[in-house]
């Protein structure tokens, strides 16, 4: 494994770490002093979870098994005593690509060299250039999605949620185990990126871990299935911040998440004509990744 990492300032991975000093990125271990609700994918509330339930160690990764509707809420609340909170803004959509096209889509993204990441993470980046404090783009070396998120588009047009998402920006994140990998709480950018969040989940499940900074001491956590598509919209997107934990990452896992343009650059907005180039080569599905040529000289054989 590659000895170098991409950390930089407060953000560290096991590569850089000094093992006998862990930093806070380590401690992700469940705390008595913060209540931790598991979001159910078929009722849309988070229940909190009782001192026996998704016991870490044991890779649990939510309390609610995809069975039946009617029978997974039900066994939520058998004494009809338990606390929950409504979680609105998730939808999820489990196996959403085959075992045969999550082999095909991978073996297409590893054709490409990752660049290191902060926190343990490599990534590929198909998008513009982005300065976020300065609120600039360069779409000089943007040449559209890649080729094999054409298919994957083609498919989420089809979910109601997501019927006129138009993607502008795709990214994969690669999570490792023995990196340490891990994100922590952040918004994803609202000047640029738009209303839904929309994740492929790949080669293994983890937890997206979702905190508030007006409701202390207080996780919940979203189910990210193994080949699953997670959508994230409305106070999930807007009013709650979003990690992984490094100790949810059991094996290596690719997130392949696209973004929508903000309102700012759609019709009507003050740079619509902005969005409309970007959304003109985005879509072309014909696009290599930033800065691609410069990780081969890195990336690992």
């Amino acid at each position: 494994m590659d000895k170098t990492c991409g950390c930089k300032g407060i953000r560290s991975c096991i590569l850089c770490e000094n093992q006998e000093t862990p930093t806070n990125q380590q401690d992700c271990l469940k705390s008595d002093c913060v209540d931790t609700y598991d979001f159910c994918c078929h009722c849309g509330k988070a229940w909190l979870q009782t001192s026996t339930e998704s016991d870490k160690g044991e890779g649990n990764l939510s309390n609610c098994k995809l069975i039946t509707t009617q029978q997974c809420c039900e066994s939520h609340d058998e004494r009809g005593t338990r606390k929950f909170i409504h979680f609105p803004g998730i939808q999820i959509y489990c196996d959403f690509i085959s075992e045969t096209e999550e082999k095909t889509v991978c073996d297409k993204i590893y054709e490409t060299p990752f660049c290191l990441s902060q926190s343990g993470r490599r990534k590929q980046d198909y998008g513009p250039k982005v300065n976020f404090k300065k609120k600039k783009l360069k779409l000089a070396e943007f040449t559209g999605l890649p080729e094999f998120s054409k298919d994957i588009y083609d498919r989420m047009k089809m979910i109601d949620v997501l019927s006129d998402f138009k993607p502008v920006e795709l990214c994969n994140l690669e999570y490792s185990s023995e990196r340490g990998a891990s994100i922590d709480p952040h918004f994803d950018d609202f000047w640029l990126w738009g209303e839904r969040l929309v994740t492929l989940n790949l080669l293994s499940e983890s937890v997206l871990c979702f905190t508030n900074d007006d409701i202390p001491r207080t996780e919940v956590h979203v189910p990210m299935y193994q080949r699953s598509l997670l959508v994230v919209y409305g106070p999930a997107r807007n009013k709650w911040k979003h990690a992984i934990h490094r100790c949810d990452i059991k094996d290596k896992r690719i997130a392949v998440t696209l973004r929508e343009l903000s309102d700012e650059f759609q019709r009507g907005g003050s740079r619509e004509k902005e969005g409309h180039n970007l959304l003109d080569i985005a879509l072309t599905f014909n696009g290599t990744a930033i800065g691609s040529h410069k990780a081969s000289e890195h990336s690992e054989p």
